[in-house]
């Protein structure tokens, strides 16, 4: 399938979700938050490679808003024993209903860590190790603890633990 093609698709998704979800939001400060959020967990690949080395551990802190807005930063050794990091924002939806501890959560932003000779592994990756991420999940949460499986692209699922902490 054409990058380009998907690309727009996700670009147009995004933007759609924002403009809808722009009418319901609270007075909110871009800073302001409800809670954080911190996972730790372990990727696992789809296939193996002599190449992969590392430890497969990854932590992040999320800032939840109350409008289900979020954002973020993620640290991990990538694939290959580099640290790297993933700056982004994103939305997660909850589930209506019997299944509301149930949420679909997409984020975008910058990925920085893949470098050579490994800069080739993640699309659109610069020389210097920066390229563009947009990584979806799915996800169980229930009394401040939760569980998610994220989606690494064709490479690798995510599997986290976390815990919600409101310090207001």
């Amino acid at each position: 399938m054409n990058k380009k093609l998907v690309l727009a698709g996700m670009f147009c998704t995004l933007a759609t979700t924002a403009v809808a979800q722009e009418e319901n939001r609270k007075e909110e400060k871009w800073y302001q938050y409800d809670h954080l959020y911190f996972q730790f967990g372990t990727y696992f690949h789809y296939h193996h490679s002599d190449d992969h080395a590392g430890n497969n551990l990854f932590g992040s802190l999320e800032a939840q808003k109350s409008n289900h807005w979020l954002y973020g930063l993620a640290l991990f050794d990538n694939s290959f024993g580099q640290f790297s990091q993933y700056l982004y924002g994103g939305y997660q939806w909850q589930l209506p209903g019997d299944y509301e501890n149930f949420h679909f959560k997409l984020t975008a932003g910058v990925i920085h860590g893949y470098k050579e000779p490994w800069d080739d592994k993640i699309p659109f990756n610069s020389k210097n190790g920066w390229a563009p991420g947009l990584i979806p999940g799915i996800g169980y949460k229930k009394n401040g603890w939760g569980i998610d499986m994220i989606f690494l692209g064709n490479s690798a699922l995510l599997f986290t633990l976390g815990k919600d902490f409101n310090f207001q």
